[in-house]
């Protein structure tokens, strides 16, 4: 049996607009041109999971096409499914491509006439409104779906088309839509293979590199016990769980060593949901990389709960970055979305010792989040030209399906439009408040990205501190790129 696990394309029509598909907590665009790799990319984790458990325990022949990370359009897309004639193919399509990716499985599915497989969260969300809209989508799985869709394999190489029992599956049986619910997940990453890097080139995704190419993605836990109201990962594919589950720390150095030696990486991102929440976990890594000697910088994405003792130890094992999100410096606001351990002094003094330890700090925000005014988001851009990290992400606060933000978006009428494409974190506002209508929020967002860059800009060149960095870990021309295009627009 022929398996493709598949990313969809990064382009549709003639547009330079970049789609990031699977990968991303949260669905956005970024305009550059193809063949440009000097951006953003996140490693598909729960593709390359799947794509390696079928590869270790099943006899599939199975074979894993990022499209979006090959660039892609979607001409060329349909073509390379084509060339492989799949008996099925699992694909997982974010919010903001679902109805550019619609047409291009049904051409598929003629032409082929593969089973079909959607996956991810805006499919966890939609599923039953995608069955009944789209008849020639075979199964939608819901939630954490890498051992559900090697199931699903498992039983159609035995000729078996009796799916009742397997848990997180939409079908359709005797023409009606059929939901078997999925279960908490509780499997551990420790007992997982590693995520395939074969097909999916370690090589081909970009993520805060201020240590080296190749780097390596990984992942060293999975949940996040915060739950913030806009949450996709938590809220959606891991059903609200605040479960965090840890992986050991011996295993993920294993890991690091293993993809030194077989794909030479330089450093490593741990792209957690967030790193931080276990302490003496993250001491016990820290000692470990120590003890082994292990001459590999990496990053993670924690939170500001990371103390100076904390910080010193992650440097002393070869720490060179951390994000972690503000989102906005509003108090009420962090209420409203449940992020409310963030404290403003917090944050400071986090962004100071990240300072004193050498480590790289990335703060993220949100513009345009519930019941903020705009002068509530002028006080948020200028808290973070004075926090002055050493980089920094604005997105555009986006209600994604099944998040408790679209819930309460729905509710209070404040969806500006249902069409996907506009569903852009990166680009575009959805949302129409009382106080704030969603060209005032993509203004503000645009006014962010200009100010704090400009002042960062002003800053370099009167305290150089960044710029070496950004040198050394050969990423000047995506620095610049994305510099130029946050101060004078899309480029």
């Amino acid at each position: 049996m022929k398996v493709l696990v598949v990313n969809p394309p990064a382009y549709f029509g003639n547009h330079l607009r970049h789609f990031i598909q699977g990968g991303s907590r949260w669905s956005f665009s970024i305009f550059v041109p193809p063949r440009i790799k000097e951006h953003y990319l996140p490693y598909p984790f729960n593709l390359g999971y799947t794509l390696s458990l079928l590869k270790t325990t099943t006899d599939a022949e199975a074979k894993g096409i990022d499209a979006c990370a090959l660039d892609m359009d979607d001409k060329e897309f349909v073509k390379e499914i084509k060339s492989h004639n799949p008996d099925m193919i699992v694909l997982d399509v974010p919010t903001i491509t679902f109805p550019l990716v619609m047409p291009l499985l049904k051409e598929i599915k003629q032409d082929v006439g593969c089973e079909i497989v959607l996956v991810g969260g805006h499919v966890t969300a939609l599923s039953s409104d995608i069955m009944k809209q789209y008849e020639f989508i075979d199964y939608c799985l819901l939630a954490e779906y890498e051992h559900t869709f090697k199931e699903l394999v498992v039983r159609k190489m035995k000729s078996n088309d009796n799916v009742d029992d397997i848990k997180g599956i939409v079908y359709r049986s005797n023409g009606e839509i059929k939901t078997n619910h999925a279960s908490l997940q509780t499997f551990n990453l420790d007992d997982m293979p590693y995520p395939d890097r074969d097909d999916f080139s370690i090589r081909a995704y970009h993520d805060f590199e201020t240590a080296g190419r190749p780097q390596v993605q990984m992942l060293t836990s999975l949940g996040c016990p915060y739950r913030c109201s806009f949450c996709m990962p938590v809220r959606v594919m891991y059903q609200d769980s605040p479960t965090y589950r840890r992986r050991q720390p011996e295993k993920i150095v294993d890991e690091m060593e293993y993809t030194k030696e077989k794909y030479h990486a330089k450093s490593a991102y741990f792209d957690d949901d967030t790193f931080s929440v276990d302490k003496h976990r993250v001491a016990e890594l820290c000692n470990v990389v120590i003890k082994r000697k292990l001459d590999m910088p990496w990053t993670a994405m924690g939170d500001v709960t990371l103390k100076r003792d904390n910080l010193k130890l992650l440097s002393q094992a070869g720490c060179v970055g951390v994000k972690f999100g503000v989102e906005t410096s509003s108090i009420h606001t962090l209420d409203i979305i449940r992020k409310n351990f963030v404290k403003m002094e917090m944050v400071k003094d986090f962004v100071k010792s990240c300072e004193e330890f050498g480590i790289w700090s990335h703060a993220t925000f949100i513009i345009g989040l519930p019941n903020e005014k705009r002068e509530d988001t002028l006080k948020t851009i200028e808290f973070a030209k004075e926090l002055n990290p050493d980089s920094v992400q604005f997105s555009i606060a986006t209600p994604f399906p099944g998040t408790p933000f679209y819930e309460e978006a729905k509710v209070k009428g404040w969806l500006d439009t249902d069409d996907f494409t506009r569903y852009d974190g990166g680009n575009y506002s959805v949302l129409n408040y009382p106080t704030m209508d969603h060209k005032e929020i993509e203004s503000l967002h645009r006014k962010a990205l200009r100010e704090w860059y400009l002042k960062a800009i002003v800053n370099e060149i009167k305290h150089p501190k960044r710029i070496h960095r950004i040198i050394k870990s050969k990423s000047i021309q995506y620095a610049t790129r994305k510099t130029l295009s946050h101060i004078f627009g899309a480029m």
